[in-house]
């Protein structure tokens, strides 16, 4: 897929009028590339995908001979003088070899090139404007019952060929000048200001826009907008440059909020980064239809609507913080990314794991009661340690050899773990050290490339002048993290009766190794930073354990035989933990006296790694759920979020079996009171992670435990919506999905169609997409086969953007996840079908994403097999797709577990006897009873 190295771009002249007509949705385009030839050459190679090349229109002209690196004037200025003197100098093109499969076009030429020349390379061209979400494509919503179109870019990763052919590789950077036309009803915009419009000569009802040169950057990055949408200017008075948020003329009023915080978020990144925004102007567009969340294109980031817009009165705080993560995370991309730009895509991870790290303190800057560094080890680092510990995860450097592994690049490892060993080595580091190497790094690669390399490199000079005492160069101590996949379990067997010291181990984790694991060829070891403590009020104490030591003696832990140790404080190391039987007693002795003597993110910490591990049975599933029984105390976010989604994996598995209800009984003694004290109805008072917090306990209480109280507060509620006692304004948007939820569950068609057709009639991106899930909690098998089959009709109102949401939250519906698998088998070319145009977010076919979201519900060898049957039968779509090799996986074990561990969990629950009348009470918490009490109290069922 790679070019070959023997022309590097300068800039382009772009000219494109997109057709935006039913009948005709075609760019017609002419393109000018000034090159540098690297190497002497008959054939010049381009990317080109999609798009139809007028072979008699190339032209390459011969523009100077001249030494690269001794051009000293304006390349633009330059190249036109020289243009008019040798306009004649042409090289003879004799053919067009057309390589769709690599998506490489190659002009045959006449004559040899020579190095060290610069030539002019022109053609025309007409461009398919699709309807798949990349490249330059089109998208539709509906104004006052009219069908309105708009023709906008998404060229990552990467689809710039789409447009116009180019040499679209991240480090064959260049300037960009563009012009487009549009009719003169619509309005254009582009990375750079508007110079100027001026009435097209042979089309009558259209008109040019040209746009000022951009910057030097890589082609993914430039974006392109036709549309009539309407532009509200940002009100903020930290505008450095203009912001100004790009809606359909009906959604203006939702611009409020992103237009106070953008400016805000980047005026802490110059200062953080300490380099202004070189660019003049920041335009941030909702499009009714986007793969991705948002697209950082320089000076132009395309969101999807429920990502940008927010009704004050309306949107969720999920939606809202989401918002600002998204604004913070594309903002962070000006610089990583952007600015600074990986050398290929197998080193992606150099853009989207700082910009990941940089959403959260982006975020905080303008919410800091949002809490965000309290949400990274629950909602990041959590998160891809569920797939680094499987055997088909992959490391952060990945080789890029074809397409399909192109498209796999953008997932949970790019993002998520990119982000946490950035987050653990500013933790080393020390913070204001990081920022000053960050400083140092974008200002040496500014314009240009990085590789790893450069990273570390800039890391390693800003540490010698700070002064820092690692225990090897940077690049020694970051490589293994980057280019070896998984992470270690930290292993603590203390000494006692005595002594107060222990052995430390390190190995790689993973929750199943098979026959052909490749622990056997390579070394899994890592230089470590572990932090750990007895006594939390205290400073925490750090050591290394090296990247050559299977483990290490500690000589002083700091603990008396009857004192705990916890390793890893605050979660920010990228690893797990393991303890003695003694250590971990004492830790459950803890928290059951009193648990926040542990902050919430180790507690988080301890919950996630003990149940995690007790899979791996490296830990007994009684110390895991020991552990868990002081949840009936328990009332912060973090915890109970590890838990949850800790939790949900036993129910998961349980689940169809004959003990189900001992399961059930087991969470109803920790659930039901946190469900009393965060209440049902939401209070003025109400913290950000308090409503996130009541998020879970609902759910648990309503959906997955029957709770009657909860489940007749959610269908009283829309019980009076359907009766039109209430309207949508008065339930508040954090429970509308909840409640919609449980009454859908509960109820039969008329509580599923009423929820659909307010799904249809909301205007309210975020609030679609809440009502679309809730729809999907359905109990009825029929119910839910519709639903899959207005997934795959175009006239159905859900887009195709929202399909795969769809299909994966009823696939994660426990009496949905049947069906789907089954819609899926029988159904397979109708659905191949329909989204065979629509390639996601990094490219690809969507079916491997649809057959994942099956994976996790599978615990029985009958679902095993029907799901590998699956894979098998469509191996061409499947068979080399990562994510699905990870699903297949991650089935597998749970099968695995069943048989292990079912016996042993179902055992220790029998023994439990946790009642409404028996649960967990220590008198230390009598305080926090009344509190549940009080909060159970709460009466108001609507928003306060």
């Amino acid at each position: 897929m790679r070019l070959p190295k023997n022309f590097l771009p300068i800039s382009y002249d772009i000219k494109l009028i997109p057709i935006i007509e039913e009948d005709n949705f075609t760019t017609i385009g002419y393109i000018e590339i000034l090159v540098d030839c690297l190497e002497t050459t008959s054939n010049i190679s381009m990317n080109s995908a999609d798009i139809t090349i007028n072979q008699p229109s190339i032209l390459v002209t011969i523009i100077f001979l001249i030494n690269i690196g001794q051009r000293n004037k304006s390349v633009r200025n330059f190249s036109v003088q020289v243009t008019n003197l040798f306009s004649q100098d042409t090289v003879e093109v004799v053919g067009l070899i057309l390589e769709p499969d690599r998506q490489i076009v190659t002009i045959q030429l006449a004559t040899q090139i020579f190095s060290g020349q610069q030539y002019k390379i022109s053609m025309n061209f007409v461009a398919v404007l699709n309807n798949e979400l990349r490249g330059f494509y089109r998208s539709t919503y509906e104004e006052e019952g009219v069908t309105k179109y708009l023709a906008v870019t998404q060229f990552s990763a990467p689809d710039a060929r789409r447009s116009f052919p180019c040499f679209d590789e991240p480090n064959m950077k260049a300037e960009f000048t563009i012009t487009i036309g549009r009719k003169k009803t619509m309005s254009s915009n582009s990375n750079m200001p508007r110079i100027k419009t001026e009435p097209m000569q042979d089309m009558e009802d259209y008109v040019w826009d040209f746009y000022q040169t951009t910057v030097k950057m890589s082609s993914y990055l430039v974006g392109m907008m036709v549309s009539e949408f309407a532009g509200t200017p940002s009100e903020s008075e930290l505008n450095r440059v203009p912001f100004t948020i790009w809606t359909r003329p009906s959604l203006t009023k939702l611009t409020k909020y992103a237009g106070n915080i953008g400016p805000q978020i980047m005026k802490y990144l110059e200062y953080y980064t300490q380099i202004d925004y070189p660019l003049p102007k920041v335009d941030m567009a909702a499009i009714p239809d986007f793969a991705a969340g948002a697209m950082e294109n320089w000076g132009h980031i395309n969101f999807k609507e429920a990502d940008l817009l927010i009704d004050e009165q309306r949107s969720s705080e999920v939606a809202k913080q989401r918002v600002a993560e998204v604004t913070g995370h594309e903002l962070a991309h000006f610089w990583f990314g952007n600015l600074v730009t990986h050398d290929f895509w197998n080193l992606v991870w150099l853009k989207e794991g700082f910009s990941r790290y940089f959403q959260y303190i982006g975020a905080d800057s303008v919410e800091p009661g949002f809490k965000m560094d309290e949400q990274f080890g629950v909602a990041t680092l959590q998160s891809v340690f569920r797939v680094d510990s499987l055997e088909s995860s992959r490391p952060l450097d990945f080789g890029v050899n074809n397409s399909a592994s192109l498209n796999s690049l953008f997932d949970v490892v790019v993002y998520d773990k990119g982000a946490s060993i950035v987050r653990m080595m500013a933790n080393f580091l020390g913070h204001e050290s990081f920022r000053r190497s960050m400083t140092r790094y974008l200002h040496s690669r500014a314009y240009g490339n990085a590789v790893q390399d450069d990273l570390w490199q800039a890391i390693q000079e800003q540490a010698d002048i700070d002064g820092l005492t690692l225990p090897a160069t940077v690049k020694a101590i970051m490589d293994p993290w980057t280019i070896k996949m998984g992470y270690p379990l930290i292993t603590v067997t203390r000494n006692y009766g005595g002594s107060v010291g222990g052995k430390i181990t390190q190995g790689r984790f993973l929750l199943r190794k098979s026959a052909n694991s490749t622990e056997d060829t390579t070394v899994y070891r890592w230089f470590v930073p572990l932090t750990f403590t007895n006594d939390f009020t205290l400073p925490h104490r750090s050591i290394w354990i090296s990247v050559t030591e299977d483990s290490m003696s500690v000589a002083n832990l700091f603990a008396a035989d009857d004192q705990w140790v916890v390793f890893n404080v605050g979660q920010v190391g990228y690893y797990r933990v393991s303890y003695d039987d003694t250590n971990y007693g004492l830790i459950l002795k803890q928290l059951s006296e009193d648990y926040t003597a542990i902050p919430p993110k180790n507690r988080a910490q301890l919950l996630d790694d003990t149940l995690t591990i007790a899979r791996a049975n490296i830990v007994s599933y009684e110390t895991a759920m020991d552990l868990t029984k002081y949840l009936a105390l328990e009332r912060d976010y973090a915890p109970w979020t590890a838990a949850a989604n800790a939790l949900d994996f036993i129910d998961i598995m349980l689940y169809g079996f004959a003990d189900f209800n001992e399961w059930k009984d087991y969470m109803s003694g920790l659930v039901i009171p946190l469900y009393q004290y965060v209440g049902f109805d939401e209070g003025a008072q109400d913290t950000h992670l308090f409503v996130y917090t009541r998020t879970h306990a609902i759910h648990w209480a309503c959906f997955k435990l029957d709770n009657a109280d909860c489940v007749q507060h959610a269908d009283d509620v829309y019980s009076s919506w359907m009766s039109s006692i209430i309207t949508e304004n008065d339930i508040s948007p954090n429970l509308l999905r909840l409640i919609s939820c449980t009454a859908i569950a509960n109820g039969g068609d008329p509580e599923w169609t009423f929820g659909y057709q307010k799904y249809l009639a909301s205007t309210l991106a975020n609030e679609k997409l809440e009502l679309l899930k809730a729809m999907t909690c359905a109990k009825d098998p029929d119910i839910i086969y519709h639903m899959l089959e207005l997934m795959i009709d175009d006239t159905s109102g859900i887009r195709l953007q929202d399909a795969n949401t769809l299909f994966s939250s009823i696939a994660s519906n426990p009496i949905g996840h049947g069906v789907a698998l089954d819609f899926l088998i029988t159904r397979w070319d109708e659905v191949n079908s329909y989204f065979s145009g629509y390639v996601g977010f990094g490219g690809g076919s969507s079916m491997p994403g649809l057959f994942r979201s099956l994976c996790d519900r599978v615990n029985t060898n009958e679902q095993l097999t029907k799901l590998i049957k699956l894979r098998d039968d469509h191996f061409d779509v499947l068979g080399s797709s990562k994510s699905v090799k990870q699903g297949v996986e991650l089935a597998q074990s749970n099968v695995l577990w069943v048989e292990q561990h079912y016996s042993e969990v179902i055992t220790w629950l029998k023994k439990q006897k946790i009642t409404s009348s028996s649960a967990v009470v220590n008198p230390n918490y009598l305080a926090m009873t009344v509190l549940a009490l009080i909060g159970g109290a709460r009466s108001t069922f609507f928003r306060i």
